[in-house]
Parts: C-alpha cells; structure tokens; sequence
C-alpha cells in the first residue's frame, strides 16, 4: 500500500522522528527494499539526512526566536528589537566624583602672579585615588576657570570621572551612504562624549539628540547606537533631522574608556599632574565616587523598551515617570514613585521619586538635580517631579544554628562563612526593591538549607534607621520604622532602656558627655549619659514613641555633633514581628556589615550527649 506523502508531518523536529518519518515515507515504493535496516547503507543516508534536516529546523527556530523582543537571546539582536520601540540602550558609565582644590600663595619664578587663564584646569587633567589598595586614575570631566583671591587661586565643584581620555577622528564622505563612524574602544561612557566637526577650518561643537521632537533640519547634533559588535557608532543627520555634513569634514569625538573596575565609593584623591607647573594643592572631597556601571544588560533592555514605549515619552502616569527614572539613571538599583496625595503629609501637585544607586544609598545632589531637570522637560505643566532620598531600613540579623559535626567536613569557622554568605545572598535575591517584604521563615529556611549538617537555627532580628540632624539649631525630628514595635506590657525593660538604642551626639552646653536616646517603655524617649556605666537620665520627656505605629518624635534640641561622621544618629529598636514591610518611599536591607553568626555543635546528633544530658540549647532571643 502506498504512503501519500501529504499524510506526513513535516513539523517534526526530533531527529529519531524526522528519521521515522522518512521511513514511514520510503514504504510508500518498492526500489529501495532496506531502508529499514539499521546497517544498511540506505540507513546512513537517512540518518544523514535526518540530521540535516534536525540542524535545519533548529537554526529556522532560532532564527525565528531572534525576530522577537521578549525570545531574543543575543544581544545585537535584542539591541535591534529595542531600537524598532524607540528605546537606546545604557552603555557603561564610569564613576564620578566632585572635589575642589586650592592653589595658596601662587607665584611665578620671578614673583609674578600667574594669570586667570594660565591657571585654567583643563578637561582631562589627571587626578588618582587609592582605593581598596589599588589605585585609580580619574580625569576632570571639562575644563574649569578658577576664582581668584590675590595670589589664591580656588577651583569649586570640579566633576572628576574614572578612565581614560581619548579622541578617534573621522573624515566625512558623502559617496558612502549613511555613513556611521564607530568609535575604537568599546566601554564607552555615552553621556560624556564630547563631538566637534571641522568645516572649512571652522570647529562646531554637536550636541547628542535625545529628543527629535525639537530637531530641526539646521540642528547641530549628532545620534549614537550600539553596532552589532557592541561598539558605539556616532551618525549625523540628514539636512531633515539636524545639520548634515560636508564632503571633507573632520569629525573628532572625545570619550571616556570607562574602566572594568569601578571604584565607587573612593573619597581621597590627590593631583596626577601639575597646573602651570603648581602641584602643591589641597584637594578637597565634595561627594566620593559613585554612579560607575557596566552596559545594559539584555534582560534589562527587555524589560524597559517596553515600558519605554508605552510611556511614549511623556510622564502622565506613575509608570512613566518609572520608565522615564530608569532610562536617565541606568544604574538605579530601585525606583519608586507616588503621588502627592499618597504623600504623608499629601502635597497636591507634585509626583515624589525616589531612587536608589547601586553601590551607594543615596544619589549626590548633582545627580539628583540632573534627573528632575531631564524629568521637568517631559511632565505636565501642573506636575512638578520632586526627587527624595529613599527611607532606608537596616536589619540587623544575629543568627545562631546547631550542625552536626559527623556529617560535614568543614570547620565551625568556616560553615560561620557559609551561613553569612547564604544570609547576604537572601538579601541581594529578596530585599532589591522598594516593594519587597522580609520573611523571617524564608531567611530561616534559607540558613538550614545552606550546608547538609546544619540542623537548626535561631535567628534574631533588630531595625536600625538613621536619622539626619542638622547641627546648632533647636530643632525637632522624627523617625518612621513604619512597622510596629516590640512593647508587651507598659514600662516594658525601663530600667534598660526599653527597646531603643542610638549611637551618640553632643548637645549645647555640654561638650564633656556624650548624650543617647532611650525608651521608657510607657511611650517616653528620655535622653541620658552614661556615668560610670550607669544611665544619668538627662531628660525624661525628650520625645515620644509609638509602638502601634513605629514612629519616634524628638522635641526640638540644638545637637551640635554627632558620634557618626554623616552628622546622623542611628536609632536601633526591637520590632513586634519578625516579618518587616517597607512603607512607600522606603527600602529594607540586610545590613551584611552587621551579620552576626555563631555556630554550636549538636551533642546530641553527633552522639556525644544522650537523652539530652550535657546539652546546651539555644535561646530563642539574644536581646
């Protein structure tokens, strides 16, 4: 009987079932009589060509896969994908810092003073910085006149970036269609590239496009877009969507090569080179380094183009001025927006966001100031975006777990080094968003699964929020946990000092005694030294405290320094749960500095205890 090949599935893409239908195929004639013996040679050719036919139907697969943002794999393509919503993708950023520098008491070789001009510190001068003991070098970011007071010459507010300084230069050729000129290195800092063109012996600085809204055909701008490679490629417009060019035009484009390593958080630097031959400056620290990135990552391009371009580039919705934080600031670890009548207390009008960096807590002013002013040039007339620092929250975790020494082959010391890097890792899974939730049985769960000997574990947490004072001013303030706190019965541990605990601050008047806040345990803050060891209640209504609510008030006092260098007293407290929540504008995270893990061997698993003789359990509270 004869096989219709129409009865066939030509959608099979297992080998052994397009192999099988091949032969379901060959029964339908009678010239080739053993294809369905495996040592035949007939059986070579339709492995052979089963295989050919698997290869095929996989790469069309794939080929297929990459036409389509949400099941692109490789970048290029995803990068493509993004580009048809609208959407440009972060490139690396590198690390910047602000610092100041004085030049005191300037003199020429034959006592003249230098002149303003002479004293100007150029764009790319070299500045280092030691950091985690390797050393860094940061150039200025644009060339900065300084102020002039005699013979002091003062430079304010210079923005310094990690990396290197380098200009490629092109030569614009009209007959080579759309001409793109890709830049030579490939960690490029987009957001400092500067871009000059040389026509008929006259430069003209280009600015980066990022809105063809206002282009016209005489702009002098320029656009940029990742090539297939994942260098970037600078392209100008066409005399429609900005200036073209002309046949002989020298394009220069200076750029920073952004180092793999970034070293946010360095604070000292000193001068690489001289200015006018004068190196003895005082370098002065404004803000440390921050802001340092890597490229876009694919999963991040997906997940913003769209958002990208549902919001259309314009902010009327809460999602949009999401999208719209997210593209400015590439390297936010968290976002957060609500509206000012969700506000405590409501402030009608605005649009409150907050935004946490990664590597840092907090923006600098200078970063925050840029966002708002990109976010003002979008919103609605009515709306003014205001940029918040988000409420951080620390846990303090202080772990203690039981393990079995027969069943494992490492130290007390170094399953310690697991649990806490299992604690660290709950934190960077679960605690990365302003939404997120502490689950006190998840983390729990999570150190007994850590290593196969450990048995159990009793886990304790604290909060710790701090507070920013400003210094000499009578001033009050407050401090939301926003989760309820520890407080069984009225004058709970009073002669303790309740459930709360702060780090130190001096007061006027008194510049000997270090002051602290406490807790009455009837809703009281009290203020008091410590005197030999023993509280000396300096003030017993200092502030109130609500349990239901979590939040401290503190009557207006004049601080006028505290312990913590960040002018900040950190209030540390007991929470009625071990589950947290974070409240709108707030973030909560584990504090890994702080982790404290102890591990205790389990006599009566290892066998060295019976019936519970000699053993030592664990007590459910360390506070």
């Amino acid at each position: 009987m004869s096989i219709k090949s129409s009865n066939i599935n030509a959608t099979d893409l297992d080998f052994d079932a397009i192999a099988s239908n091949i032969k379901t195929y060959l029964k339908g004639q009678d010239k080739f009589k053993d294809y369905d013996f495996e040592g035949s040679t007939m059986s070579v050719l339709i492995d052979m060509l089963a295989y050919a036919q698997h290869i095929g139907g996989v790469n069309t697969n794939i080929a297929a896969s990459e036409l389509f943002l949400d099941s692109a794999q490789i970048r290029k393509n995803v990068v493509s994908r993004a580009k048809d919503l609208g959407f440009i993708p972060a490139t690396e950023k590198a690390s910047s810092a602000t610092v100041s520098l004085d030049f005191n008491g300037v003199l020429n070789p034959d006592g003249t003073i230098p002149s303003v001009n002479d004293m100007i510190l150029p764009r790319g001068h070299k500045f280092s910085s030691v950091f985690d003991g390797v050393t860094y070098e940061f150039v200025v970011s644009k060339s900065v006149t300084p102020s002039v007071s005699v013979n002091d010459f003062n430079y304010e507010s210079v923005e310094i970036v990690q990396g290197t300084y380098v200009t490629d230069s092109f030569v614009f050729d009209s007959q080579i269609k759309n001409a793109k000129f890709v830049l030579s290195n490939a960690r490029v800092d987009r957001s400092k590239l500067s871009v000059s063109v040389n026509s008929a012996g006259v430069d003209t600085t280009f600015a980066l496009s990022t809105d063809v809204s206002s282009i016209t055909s005489s702009s002098e701008v320029f656009y940029t877009q990742e090539n297939e490679e994942g260098f970037l490629e600078v392209y100008f417009g066409d005399n429609v969507l900005g200036k073209g060019l002309k046949d002989g035009d020298v394009i220069s484009v200076t750029y920073i090569v952004v180092d793999e390593v970034h070293a946010d958080g360095a604070k000292i630097f000193s001068l690489l080179q001289s200015v006018n031959g004068f190196s003895n400056a005082t370098v002065t620290t404004i803000s440390p380094a921050n802001g340092g990135a890597e490229k876009e990552s694919i999963e991040s391009i997906k997940f913003k183009a769209t958002k990208f371009y549902t919001s259309q580039n314009r902010l009327v919705t809460l999602n949009d001025y999401k999208a719209k934080v997210s593209e400015y600031y590439p390297n936010a670890d968290a976002v957060a927006v609500w509206g000012g009548e969700d506000n405590d207390p409501p402030e009608y009008g605005k649009v409150f966001v907050s935004l946490k960096p990664q590597n840092a807590d907090y923006l600098s002013e200078v970063e925050k100031a840029d966002v708002q002013l990109k976010l003002n040039q979008l919103n609605m007339l009515t709306v003014r975006p205001v940029i918040v620092n988000p409420e951080i929250i620390k846990i303090l975790i202080s772990s203690t777990f039981k393990y079995n020494d027969n069943e494992t082959t490492l130290s007390k010391g170094e399953l310690e080094a697991v649990v806490k890097n299992s604690i660290i890792n709950f934190d960077n899974t679960n605690l990365n968003n302003f939404d997120a939730i502490f689950r006190h049985s998840n983390l729990v769960k999570a150190i007994d699964e850590s290593e196969k000997s450990i048995l159990s574990n009793i886990t304790n947490i604290r909060l710790a929020k701090k507070a920013s004072i400003t210094l000499n001013k009578s001033l009050g303030f407050k401090v939301n946990l926003g989760n309820s706190l520890y407080n069984p019965h009225a004058g709970h541990n009073s002669t303790s000092g309740g459930i709360t605990s702060t780090t130190g601050f001096y007061i006027t008047g008194d510049s000997t005694n270090i002051q602290y806040f406490d807790d009455d345990g009837n809703g009281k803050i009290r203020r008091y030294i410590l005197s030999g060891g023993v509280r000396s209640i300096q003030d017993s209504e200092a502030g109130t405290i609500d349990y239901v609510s979590g939040q401290i008030s503190i009557n207006a006092v004049n601080i006028t320094s505290t312990i913590n260098t960040d002018t900040s007293i950190e209030f540390t407290l007991i929470p009625n749960s071990n589950d947290v929540i974070a409240i709108r504008g707030s973030l909560i995270d584990i504090d890994i500095d702080r982790i404290s893990v102890k591990g205790e061997e389990d006599t009566i698993a290892s066998g060295e205890s019976s019936a519970g003789v000699g053993y030592s359990s664990t007590s459910s509270t360390s506070y």
